[in-house]
């Protein structure tokens, strides 16, 4: 299901949202390409899934153009910190995984990693404390 803009013209992608539907996205905290069946469904289907399963929605949604193809050095940096941190509590390469009972600080441990200027580990902790609070919102 597509929603249809104001010119009649079906949205094709993000970049076709206007200013005016992004300034109702962040009044309303809905994605400009949001249609009242996509809400619906998420209302009824809380999931853990990281992608909606709407597949219009899941083409507004550039995880390589909008965010990979960005930061390739930094991801590369941070999941070197996943690593060394899964072997400094007893995991391997082949193992690794986010034990969350060993990783509850995010915050006072993004900020003592700020004060020593390890933008890795920051990056790290602020990426955990932002899927907790995502998870927390979304269910």
């Amino acid at each position: 299901m597509s929603r249809v803009q104001p010119t009649g013209e079906s949205m094709s992608g993000i970049n076709d949202a206007t200013p005016e539907e992004w300034d109702r996205a962040q009044k309303t905290g809905l994605e400009p390409w949001s249609t009242p069946a996509i809400e619906e469904s998420r209302k009824l289907h809380p999931t853990a899934r990281a992608l909606p399963t709407d597949p219009i929605a899941r083409k507004m949604i550039p995880v390589y153009t909008g965010f990979i193809s960005y930061f390739p050095r930094a991801i590369a940096a941070i999941s070197k910190v996943s690593l060394v941190g899964g072997i400094q509590h007893g995991q391997t390469a082949e193992t690794l995984n986010w034990d969350r009972s060993k990783s509850g600080d995010e915050l006072d441990a993004l900020m003592r990693h700020l004060l020593d200027q390890d933008w890795a580990q920051v990056a790290w902790r602020a990426m955990a404390n932002l899927e907790k609070e995502l998870e927390k919102e979304h269910g």
